[in-house]
C-alpha cells in the first residue's frame, strides 16, 4: 500500500474539520509509541496543511517509564492540570503494554480508563465521555506493542514475547522490500507500516483476536485495542478500512 506524503497544493488545501478536536496521548514507553503517533500526526497535518505549532495531536514527553496504573493515575493528573490552565481536551488515548507487569494491575488499568464513559455524557459523536465531555480510549496491547505491528503483515494467536516479535518482523518486512530493519525507535514506523503492511487487516485481524479470546480482551495473550485508534483516524487519513 503506497501512500503519498507530498504537501498538498494550494487548490487541495482543505480546513481541518472542526469535528477533528484536541487529542492527548500518554505512553507506557519512550520511544516506539511516542514516534508511531508522531508520524501519524506529521502526515495529517502535511494533509490538512497545518500550522507546524499547532497541538491537535498532543504526545505527552513525561508519562514514559510507568507502569499500568501508574500511568493511568499520571493521565488523570495531568488532564486535570490542563484544565485548570483552560485547556478543553476531547479525546485521551493511553498506550500500555501487558509485558511483564501484574495481570491485575493491567485488568484494572483497562477499567478504569473505559469506565470514564458514562452514558450520560455524550459528545458531538454520540460516544460516552466523562462529565467534561472527554473521551477515553484504552490502547492495550497482550504481550506487546510489537503484537500490532506484526498484524500488517500475518495473523498470528500465539502468545509470544516482545523478543520473538521483533525478529519475525524485520523478516516480514525484508520480504515487502524494505531495507530499514526495525527497532524501537523508529521516526516512520506509521508511514513504514502503511508502505509495506496492511493497515486494513491489521485492524480486521486485531478485532478477529478479541472476538476469539476465550477470556476478557484484556487478559488474552495476544490481543490489542490498537485498532481503535485506527479507526477513529481513517477519515483523516484517508484510510480504506
Amino acid at each position: 500500500m503506497n501512500y503519498n506524503y507530498q504537501p498538498p497544493s494550494r487548490s487541495q488545501r482543505k480546513q481541518v474539520p472542526i469535528q477533528f478536536g484536541t487529542h492527548i496521548f500518554y505512553e507506557e514507553g519512550k520511544k516506539t509509541e511516542p514516534k508511531y503517533v508522531e508520524n501519524m500526526k506529521k502526515i495529517i497535518k502535511t494533509r490538512y496543511h497545518m500550522n507546524p505549532k499547532s497541538d491537535i495531536i498532543i504526545v505527552d514527553e513525561k508519562s514514559g517509564g510507568r507502569n499500568t496504573l501508574s500511568l493511568v493515575q499520571y493521565a488523570e493528573a495531568d488532564v486535570k492540570a490542563r484544565r485548570k490552565k483552560g485547556q478543553e481536551i476531547d479525546h485521551v488515548w493511553i498506550f500500555y503494554d501487558k509485558d511483564s507487569f501484574n495481570k491485575d494491575d493491567y485488568d484494572n488499568a483497562y477499567h478504569k480508563i473505559v469506565s470514564k464513559n458514562k452514558k450520560n455524557h455524550l459528545n458531538s459523536d454520540g460516544d460516552a465521555t466523562d462529565k467534561n465531555l472527554t473521551r477515553w480510549h484504552a490502547l492495550w496491547s497482550n504481550e506487546c506493542f510489537e503484537l500490532w505491528v506484526l498484524l500488517h503483515f500475518q495473523y498470528s494467536e500465539a502468545a509470544l514475547s516482545r523478543k520473538t516479535y521483533i525478529p519475525n518482523i524485520d523478516d516480514l518486512l525484508k520480504k515487502m522490500g524494505c531495507h530499514t530493519p526495525y527497532e524501537k525507535n523508529l521516526d516512520t514506523l506509521f508511514e513504514m507500516l502503511l508502505t509495506y503492511g496492511n493497515i486494513k487487516n491489521a485492524v480486521k485481524w486485531a478485532k478477529m483476536l478479541n472476538d476469539n479470546s476465550t477470556h476478557s480482551k484484556v487478559k488474552s495473550n495476544p490481543s490489542t485495542g490498537i485498532h481503535e485508534l485506527i479507526e477513529y483516524f481513517q477519515f483523516y487519513l484517508k484510510l480504506d478500512l
